[in-house]
């Protein structure tokens, strides 16, 4: 089951009393991140070519470099980029980075002893939605993932302004397929602009992915793919394929084609020591056929119970590039 440093289902996060749901600075109940460390394997996709995929980078955002900074904090839920710059969300906020991953704006704050100004807005906080996932962009707007901690049973996009990170005052209801229309159905949410479509898949394991119509994001259909997946993370859309990253066991890298459903796993992340827990995913084209894959794994090399104060207690960012032949 998620938990808050989690996107979907994972969350870095803090389990923020209910009094962030005004406006105010809000005292938290706790100041550790909580990882969800329960994933279970039931997938066997195809594996791609592992060669054709290389490791160029990992750019590493620690909570406390400089002191008190929280950097790694506002990178710890979702990532995604309109080729110029970078879109960060963390629990309660978004954050704007220039191409050198410097911050350049955000619309929420956090300092201790457990200070947190949200970027959430009441109205939705008031509906106990306090929980920003992976998030997308697309023609001007972050499309960000909202659920509840309570549960995961409440989920929504909420759509901000991608200039300044303001809520344009839209945020619609997510549900799923009948089988599951509640239960987790919000850790991420993907935007084709292609065909128009949303994209969502629960939190457990299953082998299918909500389809919404846009810009309602009411449901449309569900995609079979031929291989069960769980815990997702964060998706985006490239072409005929939605990439994800996963919280599994093997924390893989997949991608799924949405035309036919068949599943591949790309490439495993790595393993650096401590706890871990992957996150969001961006795509980048580059020149040729090169894509880019970028995704975030939240670091506890010391299991220090994800503690904000540990120097050490950062997000990796993982920079993968592929080159077709």
């Amino acid at each position: 089951m998620p938990t808050p440093f989690r996107c979907s289902p994972s969350s870095l996060l803090l389990a923020f009393a209910m009094a962030a749901a005004f406006n105010a600075p809000a005292q938290a109940a706790t100041h550790r991140l909580q990882l969800d460390l329960d994933a279970r394997d039931h997938s066997h996709p195809e594996q791609a070519t592992a060669e054709d995929w290389k490791l160029v980078d990992e750019q590493q955002f620690f909570l406390q470099t400089p002191p008190n900074s929280f950097t790694g904090l506002y990178r710890s839920q979702g990532i995604a980029t309109d080729s110029r710059r970078w879109f960060f969300s963390w629990q309660y906020g978004l954050e704007i980075a220039d191409n050198k991953f410097q911050s350049v704006r955000r619309n929420s704050s956090f300092q201790l002893p457990m200070n947190l100004v949200p970027g959430i807005p009441t109205s939705l906080l008031a509906q106990g939605l306090n929980h920003i996932g992976d998030i997308d962009y697309y023609n001007g707007i972050i499309y960000a993932s909202l659920d509840t901690t309570s549960g995961y049973t409440n989920g929504h996009v909420a759509l901000y302004n991608a200039s300044d990170l303001t809520y344009t005052g839209v945020s619609y209801p997510l549900t799923g397929a009948p089988s599951n229309p509640h239960k987790d159905v919000a850790s991420w949410v993907a935007v084709d602009a292609k065909r128009h479509y949303g994209y969502g898949k629960e939190w457990q394991s299953g082998n299918t992915i909500n389809v919404y119509n846009l810009p309602d994001w009411s449901f449309n259909r569900t995609i079979t793919m031929d291989t069960a997946l769980e815990n997702i993370q964060g998706a985006k859309v490239h072409g005929d394929w939605l990439y994800m990253s996963s919280n599994n066991t093997t924390q893989s890298v997949y991608r799924v084609n949405l035309i036919n459903g068949h599943v591949q796993e790309l490439f495993r992340l790595p393993t650096p020591v401590g706890d871990r827990e992957v996150e969001g995913i961006a795509l980048r084209e580059g020149p040729g056929d090169e894509l880019n894959v970028y995704v975030e794994m939240v670091v506890d090399p010391d299991r220090s119970g994800q503690n904000f104060t540990n120097p050490n207690l950062h997000v990796s960012l993982y920079h993968y590039r592929h080159e077709a032949r």
